[in-house]
């Protein structure tokens, strides 16, 4: 139940762009999915959606990258605003940087599954055409 907590910890911590990524990996999912299905009934069209298919798997990873510069950013702003103590500024530093960083995980975590789907479907898209040409 530990990796339960700190995956929603880790999911809290982002913030907002935690939402973008698991919206773009549900959708990276089901697009993936149906790629599959494409390839496994021999449609015409399986390789194009296989590739697309791939391309919004990254999504989630690519937003969570995103979500990391952001939350860097609107950190340094803070820190360099003034009103923070001296003594305080590296700690503060490391546990925002901390924070930002599980933007990454996030989407990392959000692209594993259809990631795996896309390219399944990519590889019975292409095997199963040089099959039937």
């Amino acid at each position: 139940m530990a990796g339960m907590s700190s995956a929603w910890w880790a999911f809290q911590e982002c913030g907002w762009p935690s939402w973008l990524s698991l919206l773009a990996g549900l959708g990276g999912l089901a697009l993936s999915m149906i790629a599959l299905g494409a390839a496994l009934f021999r449609a015409r069209a399986a390789v194009l959606l296989s590739w697309l298919a791939l391309s919004v798997a990254l999504l989630p990873a690519a937003l969570g990258a995103i979500g990391m510069t952001i939350g860097r950013a609107r950190m340094d702003r803070a820190i360099a605003s003034g009103f923070v103590d001296p003594s305080q500024l590296a700690r503060i530093r490391e546990e925002g940087y901390r924070e930002a960083g599980s933007c990454v995980a996030v989407g990392g975590a959000f692209t594993a599954l259809p990631l795996c789907f896309a390219i399944a479907a990519l590889a019975a898209a292409h095997s199963l055409r040089k099959r039937s040409v």
